[in-house]
């Protein structure tokens, strides 16, 4: 139901902007936008609701590069990659749109005891606020949003910004425990349940209280109740809808109709696939292959596969998370792609630091699957698909762009925060001395909610497990699920110290955040863990590890007082990690 009320909204959206009859081409406003005069409550609300989750997408690709979750291809060194003109969209966003419609909605609904849209707004507003602190450091807030009165606002120190955030938060709790006068008709995020939106605000207030290392903090939030099961999940539901508008998750629309998508990351897959002695329940969920076939490419197609172009450094044996003799992946989701391309079992990317340009691999390159786009699920034969062509005697199919046809069909979701994600924090936590709970608990119980709410949110968007019933593909059984569980537990036992401990819980975490940059990017600067990710394929060092990402050009040429950064490795006033690669 909320995805066909968020459907008719959009289209609702649509309607409105093409009713505007545009008199006047020298305007300065958009006709279409939200503005003080033309719009309700409800209208603020629809539009921030509906704006968030590409904002949030927007803000992940440069963290889960970092993480090695996705591929650093936009330069084979941090300085190449991350360049102020990067950060513009995410950051004018929030200081142009959200936060401008966020407070005009909270004045509105102050006004009318609409306590649930003052909640609400405050929740996201701060989120926004902190996702740019921990992005870039020091902000303007104190000054911000002044229109013409102050067209350079100064920067807030990050901390001040913080304890700003954290009071947003508190006051968000408080009205939301307000009696309210109306309440969202569409509630996207969560179903106008005001018990779930105070879960979201405490366990932001808990992952602020880790970042800060704030024992009390992290006591007083889990006291209060975070976010504990897949029913508190933060997320937000597309559409399955094609065009006008096209309500689809973005990864699907991208890779499932015509266009290639994005490489997928080499070692991550490796990671998933061959790092451990069986393959993770999640990989044929998170990843969906076109060619299981590496080893009969052209140097034009797939110029690395041939022996002699590994890397030196990617032969340096060094001893992984879970105590075991490893090398780096490379060319494919194998460290033995270059003996023989089978290896890779088709799993298809790039190496952290690879940004020669694009051979014709558009159907041959592996895919996201169906969690959490909606794509297709991986049953392990590339010939076969969810289209039922085989099941009907037609031709199979054999990539993915078949216009919007194949898996899910895109309604999946964005896992802005997911109970997966708390209980990591928690384990975290706890092997920190934060918390009196069991941090090798609070693990067990991190990962089996990940691959419990990867498998079920994957089972209501498509068809998952053997489609041919050729024995191969199947969805993971409960033994295999516990073989995964025992095998990290029992790595968590035998670690030599707290240190090798937190390193297992971070990786772990990373394999659990498919699309989540933002929580892995932050638990590296407070753990400096995991330590043995792929480094850089075409030089031996990437430069200084980015401990803040440069700061807008936007921002930059148009602030008269905007800081310059100079230096990746300028940290943020929580960042207590050691060296970071």
């Amino acid at each position: 139901m909320r995805k066909l009320n968020k459907l008719y909204l959009i289209v609702a959206f649509m309607f409105v902007g093409y009713s505007c009859e545009i008199t006047d081409l020298d305007q300065l406003n958009n006709p279409n936008a939200v503005t003080t005069e033309n719009a309700g409550i409800d209208l603020y609300w629809n539009s921030i609701q509906t704006s968030f989750p590409g904002w949030w997408y927007g803000n992940q690709t440069p963290m889960l590069q970092l993480a090695r979750v996705a591929c650093m291809t936009g330069g084979s060194s941090y300085a190449e990659a991350y360049t102020p003109s990067g950060f513009n969209g995410s950051w004018d966003f929030v200081y142009s749109g959200l936060v401008p419609d966020i407070d005009a909605m909270i004045a509105a609904a102050t006004e009318t005891e609409s306590w649930v849209y003052v909640g609400a707004g405050k929740i996201l507003k701060g989120y926004a606020l902190q996702m740019l602190v921990d992005k870039h450091g020091a902000i303007p807030y104190s000054e911000a949003w002044q229109g013409t009165a102050n067209l350079s606002p100064k920067v807030d120190d990050a901390q001040s910004v913080y304890t700003a955030v954290a009071g947003l938060y508190d006051e968000a709790i408080a009205d939301l425990g307000k009696t309210a006068i109306g309440a969202p008709a569409v509630d996207i995020f969560y179903g106008g349940d005001v018990a779930k939106w105070v879960k979201l605000a405490n366990t932001l207030k808990f992952r602020m209280a880790l970042n800060e290392g704030n024992a009390n903090g992290v006591a007083s939030a889990l006291s209060a109740g975070v976010i504990e099961s897949t029913s508190d999940d933060w997320t937000f539901s597309y559409g399955s809808n094609r065009q006008n508008p096209d309500s689809r998750h973005p990864w699907y629309s991208g890779a499932y109709e015509s266009f290639a998508g994005p490489y997928q990351s080499n070692y991550f897959m490796w990671e998933l696939m061959e790092e451990k002695p069986f393959s993770d329940p999640r990989l044929r969920y998170y990843y969906k292959r076109q060619d299981l076939q590496m080893n009969d490419e052209d140097l034009f197609t797939l110029d690395c596969v041939v022996p002699d172009t590994r890397p030196s450094w990617y032969d340096n044996q060094y001893t992984n998370a879970y105590g075991e003799t490893k090398t780096w992946p490379f060319c494919g989701g194998s460290s033995l792609t270059t003996t023989d391309g089978s290896y890779a079992k088709g799993y298809w990317g790039r190496d952290h630091g690879n940004n020669d340009g694009t051979p014709p691999d558009g159907q041959k390159r592996t895919h996201r699957g169906i969690y959490p786009a909606a794509g297709a699920y991986d049953d392990g034969d590339s010939s076969t698909e969810t289209d039922g062509a085989v099941e009907a005697g037609l031709a199979p199919t054999i990539h993915t762009q078949q216009s919007g046809t194949m898996g899910g069909g895109g309604d999946g979701h964005a896992p802005l925060l997911m109970a997966s994600n708390v209980y990591f924090m928690r384990a975290e936590a706890a092997l920190d001395g934060f918390s009196n709970e069991s941090a090798k608990d609070m693990l067990e119980e991190a990962i089996r909610t990940s691959v419990a709410s990867v498998m079920s949110y994957s089972n209501g968007w498509g068809t998952t497990g053997d489609f041919d019933e050729n024995g191969v593909g199947a969805e993971p059984t409960a033994r295999v699920i516990d073989n995964y569980v025992g095998y990290v537990l029992d790595a968590y036992d035998a670690a030599a110290d707290a240190e090798a401990k937190m390193n297992i819980i971070v990786k772990e975490h990373r394999l659990a955040s498919f699309s989540n940059g933002i929580e892995l990017y932050n638990a590296m600067r407070r753990t400096g863990h995991p330590t043995e990710m792929q480094g850089p394929m075409k030089q031996t060092d990437a430069g200084t590890f980015p401990r803040l990402f440069p700061y807008p050009s936007n921002f930059s040429n148009l602030n008269a007082n905007a800081p310059v950064r100079t230096d990746l490795g300028e940290k943020i006033f929580w960042d207590r990690a050691g060296v970071l690669n």
